[in-house]
């Protein structure tokens, strides 16, 4: 049994009541109350001695009980409030931990859905980009003429890359040609001796009407629409906006894995060609360095070529916008 406790204090103070009436009882005892007669001054001090010496010091013990009891109550109260405190703390520091475990997820949702952004970007862009590559290879496949041959010899029947080969070959030859000189002999065959440009002015005239002869008179109608789509698969690469610009250089590089060294020289001169290649496709084979792993002795055997490829390209700027490009 807990003697420091609220109702052994209402007991002391219950009986400090008792005994107070106890004594006034008792004080009274015998007595005759009379308010004339004379006050025993004796009998007060003696009650006021035993309600101060007895009933006080038990009031007192009761006060010293009560306050003890609620030192006591209110320590549990802040036990209680602090581990209240505490649970809050706990719960608080809960929900941070939740709340930094959704952001988490919160981040790592936004980068799937980032990553799966870019995928479908990327879906989108090599969808066109491979239909594009795949109209090249059928381009070149459908590519057929009949090369007539002098004299006896029979003409030939020319398909795919062989017509390219052939253009190689009969653009060389109007090169040749015209840095020549031809004369009859007198038994009448023609005897060609070479007769170089000598100066750069005289070399880009030259080379200019050689490839108007060659590209206009002899293969504008098989050639045209196979440099137009591969102009457009460079620059649909170079312009578009679902892929950045480290990537475009990726795939710059698996179109120009596809052009055989017969190819990367025709695109060069007809990028030298004003009206044709120039300057927009000669722009993208500067940016995207098409000719990377071009043999360039097959044009330095021409006086000047390597030095007027070399030039334009250098100074080449595009008719279409590309400003924005550079930052994407």
């Amino acid at each position: 049994m807990k003697i420091l406790s609220e109702k052994n204090s209402i007991r002391l103070l219950a009986s400090g009541v008792i005994l107070f009436f106890s004594g006034i009882f008792l004080f009274l005892w015998e007595e005759s109350i009379s308010f004339s007669s004379a006050v025993d001054s004796e009998k007060f001090s003696q009650f006021g001695d035993f309600i101060g010496g007895i009933i006080g010091s038990i009031w007192s013990l009761a006060g010293v009980i009560l306050f003890y009891v609620a030192l006591t109550e209110q320590k549990k109260d802040i036990q209680i409030n602090r581990k209240t405190l505490e649970t809050q703390v706990e719960a608080l520091q809960q929900q941070i931990k939740e709340f930094k475990l959704q952001r988490i997820e919160l981040e790592e949702t936004r980068k799937v859905f980032t990553e799966q952004s870019i995928t479908l970007k990327n879906q989108r862009f090599e969808n066109t980009f491979f239909q594009l590559l795949s109209l090249h290879h059928e381009i070149i496949d459908k590519l057929n003429f009949i090369k007539k041959s002098g004299g006896f010899r029979e003409n030939r029947h020319l398909e795919k890359r062989e017509v390219l080969s052939q253009a190689f070959i009969d653009l060389n030859h109007r090169i040749e040609y015209i840095n020549s000189t031809n004369k009859q002999d007198e038994y009448g065959q023609i005897i060609s001796t070479p007769n170089e440009a000598q100066t750069l002015e005289v070399a880009e005239s030259r080379l200019m009407e050689a490839y108007d002869t060659f590209y206009f008179n002899e293969y504008k109608q098989l050639l045209s629409h196979y440099f137009r789509n591969i102009y457009h698969v460079y620059k649909f690469i170079f312009t578009n906006r679902l892929i950045e610009k480290k990537e475009k250089q990726f795939y710059a590089s698996i179109v120009r894995a596809q052009l055989s060294s017969d190819e990367l020289f025709l695109i060069l001169y007809n990028s030298l060609k004003k009206g044709l290649g120039y300057p927009n496709f000669l722009f993208l084979i500067k940016e995207f360095d098409v000719m990377q792993n071009f043999d360039f002795g097959l044009i330095e055997k021409y006086k000047f070529h390597k030095e007027i490829y070399t030039r334009w390209i250098a100074s080449v700027t595009p008719e279409f916008d590309y400003e924005e490009q550079k930052t994407t």
